[in-house]
């Protein structure tokens, strides 16, 4: 009975420290980038030894998708909440008004999209990350889009049959990545002003 304690006692413990590690590894990583980024900087941020990074996660490429995953996970949740908890017709309002949030709240969760993209296009150990996560935010923008278009009150004059949510999920990924880049790369670029002329 004790070493089953252990083994379980152990189990957390381990979690914990992969949970440290990628908690580091995105801060880092969004701050300084792939390539100016040391799995030792990465263990030091996690309070932990450097071997447990390669352990868990072999290297810098695998613990950079763990990484976008992890953000994407937590991203995931507030859209499930979203789309559990707010009527129809104020959906697309709440997901914009978060999206537009988070880009000043979470710039580093941007830039480490960014960063993943660009590696993405090259590396074969990143690039399957980085699809699944582009496939998953298209999906959940989708979710929401479906319960905005089911809302007749907000497709008033719109032909219901050319409104598809995937399709419209992936223009708005397009777009809200696109704002976001501008306003990481420039300061000075007004969101504020497309956030309050949306629609």
């Amino acid at each position: 009975m004790s070493k089953q304690y252990n083994t379980s006692e152990q189990s957390e413990e381990q979690q914990k420290t992969r949970e440290r590690i990628i908690a580091a590894a995105s801060k880092v990583l969004a701050e300084k980038g792939y390539d100016a980024t040391t799995l030792r900087e990465i263990s030091r941020e996690a309070q932990s030894a450097p071997g447990l990074v390669h352990y868990y996660f072999g290297g810098k490429d695998q613990l950079l998708v763990e990484a976008l995953q992890a953000a994407g996970r937590h991203f995931h949740q507030r859209m499930q909440h979203l789309v559990q908890h707010v009527s129809g017709d104020q959906a697309l309002d709440a997901v914009l008004t978060q999206l537009y949030e988070r880009v000043g709240q979470e710039p580093e969760v941007y830039r480490l999209r960014y960063e993943s993209f660009s590696l993405g296009l090259h590396n074969p150990v990143i690039a399957p990350g980085v699809r699944e996560r582009l496939a998953q935010r298209r999906e959940e923008i989708g979710e929401v889009m479906a319960k905005v278009l089911e809302n007749p009150q907000r497709t008033e004059g719109a032909k219901r049959s050319s409104l598809d949510p995937t399709i419209l999920a992936a223009l708005l990924l397009s777009l809200f990545d696109g704002l976001a880049l501008q306003k990481i790369l420039d300061p000075t670029f007004d969101l504020d002003a497309w956030h309050c002329k949306r629609f």
